[in-house]
């Protein structure tokens, strides 16, 4: 079954892709997409040798058998510790253990060998807003002011970049553009009324073309395609690895805060908890009121899976492949990226949690099938 062309592939040229009853390829994004190095937590399960009940639903069929129309993954949480109960804001991880947390009171926190966050040696700032890895061993952190770090040794020592603003900045992301018949590492970030851009995988920066109807507060950005979202219901994109931005209709002016893209799917967190999506035949987004408010969104590979205020992450569309929302803790409140790994999901409290699609699920045709 084939989902159907939406109006972002349209605008951006890119190919709709199939997603229902497939189970998604290897693919990384954001910062995760940056590395091929992510490796995949979630096992393979040995086939059962075991009959089936006939008398039940059958355990035995898979995504590939035919008239598999209502295949979902279920979701598996790892509950992670760290050392202090401190209030997470933001999260980025490659797996469950090349991960980094940031605290809101500008400390970065990394799992030890034992999978306990611990804070790094480095100061405390509270100007820093949020944290993205650009490769195993290459980080970066951004805030207010303009202000930018970058190490390039796993954590270990840190250096002042220069983003060429004293903006505040609110998010960064890392991607592979394909120019001229080979790829590169780029970053993009984005805050207040300005987008920078890096070519060289966060070493240099220089500003973005923005079109007089693409400026304002940005708050989030997603890479390959390039879409930024802010204050207002502004949403700009770039066909050409951020060096001009043109604005996308939302239809909406709420404040948009998040936002995660698979292959051509877009789905856009409002300030007050909705979720925008694209009216089918329409460039333009409109608003979902979710069963719950929804926080954080990230993505399982190919599917993206919303962080809910209840503590709970499920998958978007709430139609999706995904089970019904899973609890991941209370007071959950940031989303990694994700990738096919899983994704790091932390909150209030020292709370964090990474969690994995499960290795395989059963597509339960009914009784007498």
């Amino acid at each position: 079954m084939t989902s159907p062309r939406s109006p972002l592939s349209l605008l951006l040229g890119l190919p709709a892709l199939a997603l229902a009853c497939t189970t998604p390829s290897s693919a990384t994004d954001g910062a995760s997409s940056t590395s091929s190095t992510a490796s995949t937590d979630a096992s393979t399960s040995s086939p059962t040798t075991s009959l089936p009940d006939p008398t039940e639903d059958s355990p035995t069929v898979t995504e590939s058998t035919t008239g598999c129309d209502d295949f979902v993954h279920e979701l598996e949480v790892t509950p992670l510790t760290a050392d202090e109960a401190v209030e997470f804001v933001s999260v980025t991880a490659l797996n469950s253990t090349l991960a980094l947390a940031l605290a809101a009171d500008g400390r970065l926190f990394r799992p030890d060998d034992g999978g306990v966050f611990r804070a790094l040696a480095m100061p405390a700032d509270p100007a820093l807003k949020r944290v993205e890895l650009v490769d195993a061993a290459t980080w970066m952190v951004v805030g207010d002011g303009g202000v930018a770090h970058r190490s390039v040794d796993f954590g270990v020592t840190w250096s002042p970049v220069d983003l060429g603003t004293d903006a505040a900045l609110r998010d960064i992301a890392f991607f592979n553009f394909v120019e001229g018949g080979g790829t590169s590492l780029y970053g993009i970030a984005v805050g207040d009324g300005v987008i920078v851009r890096s070519t060289d995988g966060g070493a240099t920066w220089q500003p973005a073309a923005l079109a007089p109807a693409a400026t304002g507060s940005f708050h989030a950005v997603t890479g390959n395609p390039l879409v930024a979202v802010g204050a207002g219901g502004l949403a700009v994109h770039s066909v050409d690895g951020g060096v001009t931005w043109n604005p996308v209709a939302t239809g909406t002016t709420d404040d948009l805060v998040r936002i995660a893209q698979v292959y051509d799917e877009a789905a856009i967190v409002t300030a007050t908890g909705k979720v925008l999506q694209q009216a089918p035949g329409e460039v333009q987004f409109y608003p979902v009121e979710p069963a719950a408010p929804v926080v954080g969104i990230g993505r399982f590979d190919g599917i993206l899976a919303a962080l809910y205020d209840d503590g709970t992450l499920g998958g978007w569309p709430e139609s999706s492949m995904l089970a019904a929302p899973t609890p991941v803790g209370a007071g959950a409140r940031v989303t990694s990226r994700g990738n096919a790994s899983g994704i790091l999901v932390a909150g209030d409290d020292g709370l964090l949690a990474f969690v994995t699609l499960a290795p395989s699920g059963a597509c339960k045709l009914p009784r007498g099938s």
